[in-house]
């Protein structure tokens, strides 16, 4: 049986939505169903200002990267190098979202 490939899609900067998205991501990495936490415009700007080190826990259990997808320019280089991440741009995030079986939103 082949296992969901599921995206977990942060669109706020709300401390909330930011704790249950990863803690989701987190979860679903534990039992190695294949996850990418994927943050979206105002999300993207909580991680930059405020890189949490349980970011980096998604990496030790074999997640996808994080995906950051913003309208404005992204620069990563204050983020640990332990936070491994992509940007893909907003015009490309629905395809990217595309290849997953199922969506988790928080908003």
């Amino acid at each position: 049986m082949t296992m969901k490939k599921i995206a977990i899609l942060q669109c706020s900067a709300a401390s909330d939505s930011a704790t249950e998205a990863l803690d989701i991501a987190l979860a679903l990495a534990s039992f190695d169903y294949p996850v990418q936490l994927i943050l979206s415009g105002e999300a993207v700007k909580s991680l930059l200002n405020q890189p949490s080190k349980r970011y980096a826990m998604l990496e030790l259990l074999d997640a996808e990267p994080i995906v950051m997808s913003s309208e404005e320019l992204t620069d990563t280089s204050a983020l640990p190098a332990s936070i491994d991440t992509v940007i893909v741009s907003p015009g490309q995030l629905k395809s990217h979202l595309s290849q997953f079986d199922e969506v988790l939103q928080f908003s």
